[in-house]
């Protein structure tokens, strides 16, 4: 089979862990014999072509007014102006048209979009392809693509939402198979109008598990990811000032908000943090015995918290987007809508019990390239 993958960004590039998940979803693919070729975005001012672990991939510049993939502040109107240009790109249009006509793939898979716009699925039904369209994010509601906005969760019914999203559900209508990466994400897309007349399904992200050393007494406590308040890093130093004389706390991750950084930073060196900086994940993981992510937006799936957990280790988090439903399917997931206050007693209570093989199995590569593999024969009952 010919698969068209797009995604906003693929290897190097990464700002998420949708990045991580497409590329796991490619390879697989790739390896299982099938021909695969992942379009995305390039802040380069050529077309890119290149091959990694059997995988094609297309780097195509992005026409838009800047690249938005750094920590480099924009003023409103820049921003403004861009999010205008997204919101129907007809320059990506064609490129992407172009993409899809050389290929001829027979299916076509799209992810994050931002930056090619739903004009993309005009492009593919243009091209007379059967498309899968994977919700990671929540870009079809707001060009932040988090609902997250001034420390904050936004209101699905909110006037800036209703504004960005009303185009996108047009242009959904050229959806054939709708994929959600947890029930969370696909019920919040499906109950706003999203998807009417698609087949819907929900697949996890592969997750591969990693080797680290075993927990005997939890002592050591680690926050892993960007280093913002939107990630809760400001109450993982408040846990970690209040019980630094009995844990030692650790931080692996960058901060990616220049105007929150020194604020954090400074909290951080008053709670005994220690700072890290980027950390490859089994280095962090065998550095800590359990791991605090006050989380405050609606994470759609939780790949952080699933690679602890298949790593044996104890996850403290809150009730937010998928994190719920995880507890409920994965062992050593402790809830609590208020960190602060439970740390200790989850902490000091918790006993981290062993992951079932199937379990494992369930997050695999082959598990979730087969899934969607039924996904693009058209089969039901994923």
């Amino acid at each position: 089979m010919k698969i068209m993958i797009f995604n906003t960004l693929y290897f190097p590039y990464r700002i998420g862990g949708a990045e991580v998940s497409v590329q796991l979803l490619a390879e697989e693919l790739a390896l299982q014999g099938h021909t695969v070729r992942v379009v995305s975005l390039t802040e380069g001012d050529e077309r890119e072509v290149t091959t990694l672990n059997g995988v094609e991939l297309v780097k195509l510049p992005l026409s838009n007014i800047y690249w938005p993939f750094t920590n480099e502040n924009k003023s409103f109107l820049k921003k403004a102006i861009w999010h205008l240009f997204d919101y129907l790109n007809v320059k990506m249009y064609f490129k992407a048209l172009k993409e899809i006509q050389i290929f001829a793939p027979d299916i076509v898979h799209t992810n994050n979009i931002s930056g090619f716009s739903v004009l993309l699925w005009k492009a593919v039904k243009k091209c007379k392809v059967r498309l899968i369209h994977t919700s990671r994010d929540y870009y079809l509601f707001h060009p932040n693509s988090t609902l997250f906005s001034h420390g904050q969760r936004m209101s699905l019914k909110g006037e800036s939402i209703l504004f960005w999203s009303a185009i996108k559900r047009v242009y959904d209508r050229h959806v054939d198979e709708y994929v959600g990466i947890s029930q969370f994400i696909k019920k919040q897309h499906c109950d706003n109008a999203f998807f009417k007349r698609a087949g819907h399904h929900v697949i996890y992200n592969a997750v591969s598990k990693i080797e680290a050393d075993k927990v005997k007494d939890i002592k050591r406590i680690g926050f892993i990811g960007r280093l913002s308040t939107e990630k809760g890093f400001d109450i993982f130093c408040n846990v970690a000032g209040q019980y630094k004389r009995k844990y030692s706390f650790i931080a692996a991750g960058n901060f990616v908000n220049i105007e929150e950084q020194q604020s954090l930073m400074e909290l951080a060196n008053k709670s005994d943090v220690t700072l890290k900086g980027f950390m490859k994940l089994d280095d962090f993981l065998n550095q800590v015995d359990a791991v605090v992510l006050p989380v405050r937006w609606d994470e759609p799936f939780g790949r952080t918290v699933v690679e602890c957990v298949l790593a044996d280790k104890l996850v403290l988090t809150n009730p937010v987007g998928a994190m719920t439903e995880l507890s409920m399917l994965l062992p050593n997931i402790i809830i609590t809508d208020n960190i602060e206050r439970d740390f200790d007693d989850k902490i000091a209570t918790a006993e981290i019990k062993s992951i079932d093989s199937s379990l494992i199995e369930r997050f695999t590569p082959r598990e979730i390239a087969n899934q969607y593999l039924r996904v693009y024969n058209g089969k039901s009952g994923v």
